[in-house]
């Protein structure tokens, strides 16, 4: 395949030897060719202001990404109105400016940073709870001609206090009143690949299926996607996989879902090594089982994929379309399984179907604190492309990670964000002396 340059600026971190990402190819930054783009279609409003859209989930990885990115593409053409929830001791006002910061750091672009606080305006509220009807008559929105809903509730476990559908599904639902009283002329949503749920084959990008789910963020997304497909609002779907690292270094600015499993496979192996007396540098015999059928089909999707697709497709015409957004070349739990091991140099890790009474208690505590996320890992679900593919190109899709690009998200996840752990950035630092055994 062809290497293309990557458009993103980024930091110049040094990862500790690793010499280049490890990816088979880096895809083109998507661009959209002026006659495509959004102000050549029937505009929405006199074409004398500017888009004006209006965003849940800003402070979240996708939100925060796809405003930066907007902003550095089009900072002419694009004003934002947030609503954003309180939280952490700080107001909506000050988290907003503490994440786009820290995006526009992450995307290698620190001085822009101010330009984009320009651009928007906060509105303090939960989705959930939000009185549409009252926020419709706010100065700040009114004017506001598109709306990109991202935000939500990522939680993979058991939803005991009904917080998932809240967020997730009464939160559409109110986002989608709102739209319609604002009078809006797209919406934009953010959902996930894996409405899906439990199905077999493949996933086509049109009207979901209810094919059961594995968890209440699978069905209240689910059910979320349908408000706005049955609104009756002009809509663009977006459906991310599992949102990993960058493709050129690995690092990712809020890491979530996979990263649980480095996290915990890293402190049982401190602790461990801590109760025997030996040093987690070396070789340590794990005999943990990931209790998960494997899987040829595991979608890891880079963040920055994630960013310039989504940014490029909000500036199409809208045409009541979903789309994948979750690449084309997955992993394998086998070359997960690997990767992990080989850095952590781990013994004794495997992934099977194992019956939980024989289990040893590795395996046990895996499976209590990360066992929401087996259903990804064993999934047999082909994602199809046909709708990215025809709005943006076949060479948007010409990426892959491979096992030296998940050794280097995997390496950067270590770096960046256990810096203190000696042992870790040890074994991160050097090639193992053998391989790891099963």
């Amino acid at each position: 395949m062809k290497k293309i340059r990557l458009r993103c600026i980024v930091n110049k971190l040094h990862l500790l030897h690793i010499e280049n990402s490890g990816l088979i190819s880096v895809t083109a930054a998507v661009r959209i060719p002026p006659e495509l783009r959004r102000e050549s279609a029937p505009p929405h409003n006199t074409g004398l202001v500017m888009n004006k859209v209006l965003v849940t989930g800003i402070t979240g990885l996708v939100g925060s990404a796809f405003v930066v990115a907007l902003v550095r593409e089009r900072k002419d053409d694009y004003e934002f109105v947030c609503l954003v929830r309180s939280g952490g001791g700080k107001s909506a006002e000050e988290r907003v400016d503490s994440i786009i910061r820290d995006e526009c750091a992450f995307d290698g672009c620190p001085e822009i940073a101010d330009l984009v606080l320009s651009k928007i305006k906060v509105v303090e509220g939960d989705v959930a709870s939000i009185n549409p009807a009252e926020l419709a008559k706010k100065d700040k929105l009114q004017g506001v001609d598109i709306v990109f809903h991202c935000a939500a509730d990522v939680n993979l476990g058991k939803d005991p206090t009904g917080k998932v559908f809240r967020i997730n599904y009464e939160g559409t639902r109110n986002m989608v009143e709102l739209a319609k009283l604002l009078n809006v002329k797209e919406f934009h949503y953010v959902g996930t690949a894996y409405v899906a749920g439990k199905l077999c084959g493949t996933a086509y990008e049109g009207a979901p299926v209810d094919n059961g789910f594995n968890n209440p963020y699978e069905e209240s997304k689910f059910k979320g996607e349908y408000l706005v497909r049955e609104s009756g609002i002009p809509f663009s779907v977006y459906r991310p996989a599992i949102i990993t690292g960058r493709r050129s270094d690995g690092r990712i600015r809020k890491p979530l879902a996979f990263y649980r499993i480095l996290e915990f496979l890293g402190k049982v192996k401190s602790h461990r090594c801590s109760k025997a007396g030996v040093d987690p540098v070396d070789f340590v015999d794990m005999q943990i089982n990931f209790a998960a059928v494997p899987s040829e089909h595991v979608y890891f999707v880079p963040i920055d994929y994630v960013q310039e697709a989504i940014t490029a497709l909000f500036q199409l015409p809208v045409s009541n379309t979903g789309y994948h957004i979750t690449g084309d070349s997955p992993v394998t739990t086998r070359q997960i399984e690997d990767s992990i091991s080989k850095i952590l140099r781990l013994d004794g890790v495997s992934v099977s179907v194992e019956n939980e009474k024989n289990a040893q208690e590795g395996s046990q505590l895996m499976t209590r604190f990360v066992g929401d996320l087996f259903p990804y890992f064993s999934s047999d679900i082909v994602f199809d492309q046909s709708n990215v593919r025809a709005a943006l190109g076949d060479s948007v899709l010409d990426w892959e990670y491979g096992t030296k690009g998940l050794e280097t998200l995997i390496k950067s996840f270590y770096q960046d964000h256990f810096p203190n752990v000696e042992w870790l950035q040890k074994v991160i630092s050097e090639e193992p002396p053998r391989l790891p055994r099963r």
